[in-house]
This record gives structure tokens, sequence and C-alpha cells, in this order.
């Protein structure tokens, strides 16, 4: 479960996660290895008791939620 506040969670199994190829300068290794990782979420396919979250973050018409309800977030970090 992953703990939104101390009443609210969401199952693992609704959170889908993938190793992609990261963006940007990259030496040897760009386009060749999966250095980035996508966090999708499916708003409206939760089973979780999200209701009014649910509404709020459709309604957020943030660049990261998909119109299909579907919030997508890349991690991607470089060190130098």
């Amino acid at each position: 479960m992953l703990q939104i506040t101390n009443r609210t969670t969401i199952p693992i199994r609704e959170i889908s996660i993938s190793a992609i190829r990261s963006q940007g300068a990259g030496g040897q290794n760009v386009n060749k290895v999966a250095t980035a990782i996508h966090l999708r979420f499916d708003i409206n396919a939760s089973s979780s008791p999200l209701y009014l979250y649910k509404e709020r973050l459709l309604n957020l018409g943030y660049q990261r939620i998909t119109k299909d309800g579907i919030i997508i977030i890349k991690a991607q970090q470089h060190h130098y």
C-alpha cells in the first residue's frame, strides 16, 4: 500500500512502474539502457475510496494527468 494520508492508501497493484530511456546527454550508453522510470496511476480505475481526491485531481488540468485520467510521472536524475 502507498500511504497518502493517515486514512487514505493506494494499493501497489494499481501503480504501474516501468523503466524507460532517459532524455538528454548520456555518453556511450545513451539510448541503450533504461535510465528513467515511468510511474502510471489510473485515477478512475482505482479501487481506493479516493472520491474527493479523484474529482479534485481530474479537475486540476495538470499536464501530468491525461484526458483519460491517468497520472504519468517520469523520474530521471543526472549525476555529474
